[in-house]
């Protein structure tokens, strides 16, 4: 048990977890084999988060918004977007300035400066902005910078889809991925998400351009775990599963992957005038793009609802060679976080635990 420390005077860390031992082979960043995990309870979990929050200044109402954000990624079997990147973003959390502002629209389009403020506040105004433009003219298109990061984008595409229209989400990065054959990165990871209604619920995709997130590699750094193969180079272009001797993400589907992470550069680069690839120096230099698309604009009702039920319906009832269903893009994560939610705890390695209950208390130093 990681002893309890005090995040204020009305404060106390929780503490009610439970050892465990992970026996199976690691997951990239997961963690050394055999390491210690716990099981913790999720209002744990959103005690220390929301501790973490007030202790960095996020704002009273945008707390919840963030805990829940980071706890989905966590709960959606994404773990280099949940938790533990939240111990990572919180370092940035009191460095924002205040909420976002319009810099400048024309029509569907608008650029929106962030004002640093805490990625997932930042990015849920840029899709309440998205959806606003798509209401009145059947499209918005929203390009920011000067924010901080967010953990999954499936959290926004969707928020897009709820109200009925066709979201899509990605954002650049660094130059930290290059592409078959080639040693020297210079494209962002290009993350992108899509999300459509359905009058059943939505369906939502939410993938990296690379074959592992950055994620995976910072925290195999961290805790000395491999790397996943075939997923990261060296700086002589050679696959390797030392996270220290790797410099950059490998982009999927060679050339196709290559195609499709360079239009995602220029949607959330050069289309707003943002920086790529060595321009974007920072994380205030990052650019993101929110689109939402009105289905109705263009048949005056509801008919897309159906329609996009009815394929959902046929893929589900799809045969794989094994006898089962067809699984739908983001449907095995969904059905994870649901059942986390239902028992009300998760395993955690030791180690992250006791990185999150350190920023709880307000230290946002320690690794």
């Amino acid at each position: 048990m990681i002893p309890a420390h005090e995040t204020g005077p009305h404060q106390p860390l929780p503490s009610r977890a439970r050892s465990t031992e992970q026996n199976s082979a690691p997951s990239a960043g997961s963690g050394p084999a055999h390491a210690a995990r716990l099981e913790v309870g999720l209002d744990d979990i959103r005690a220390l988060l929301a501790a973490a929050c007030t202790r960095a200044g996020v704002p009273d109402k945008g707390i919840h918004r963030v805990v829940e954000h980071y706890l989905d990624g966590e709960l959606r079997g994404k773990p280099s977007h949940g938790l533990a990147k939240f111990t990572f973003e919180s370092r940035f959390f009191s460095q924002r300035i205040g909420q976002p502002r319009i810099k400048h629209e024309r029509g569907a389009m608008a650029v929106v400066d962030g004002r640093r403020e805490v990625g997932p506040l930042s990015a849920d105004f840029a899709v309440r902005l998205a959806v606003r433009k798509a209401r009145r003219l059947g499209v918005g298109v929203v390009g920011m910078v000067n924010c901080q990061r967010y953990g999954i984008l499936a959290s926004f595409s969707e928020q897009i889809a709820e109200r009925g229209l066709v979201g899509l989400v990605a954002n650049t990065s660094r130059p930290e991925a290059t592409v078959h054959g080639a040693r020297t990165p210079f494209l962002g990871v290009n993350p992108l998400s899509f999300a459509f209604p359905t009058s059943d619920g939505t369906v939502s995709a939410d993938m990296s351009t690379t074959l592992a997130p950055m994620g995976v590699l910072w925290e195999a750094r961290r805790s000395g775990s491999p790397l996943p193969p075939g997923c990261f180079v060296d700086e002589h272009g050679a696959f390797t599963n030392d996270p220290d001797a790797a410099r950059a993400a490998m982009v999927f589907g060679e050339h196709r992957g290559f195609a499709l992470s360079l239009l995602i550069q220029v949607l959330t680069g050069s289309l707003f005038g943002f920086p790529m690839g060595e321009g974007v120096d920072s994380t205030w230099a990052t650019g993101y793009t929110f689109i939402a698309l009105d289905p109705t604009f263009a048949d005056q009702g509801e008919n897309h609802l159906a329609a996009n039920a009815s394929l959902a319906q046929a893929i589900r009832q799809a045969v794989t060679r094994e006898g089962g269903p067809v699984r739908l893009p983001g449907q095995e994560g969904k059905e994870r976080a649901a059942r986390a939610r239902k028992t009300g705890h998760i395993a955690l390695d030791e180690a992250l635990y006791a990185r999150l209950r350190a920023r709880a208390a307000g230290d946002f130093t320690s690794d």
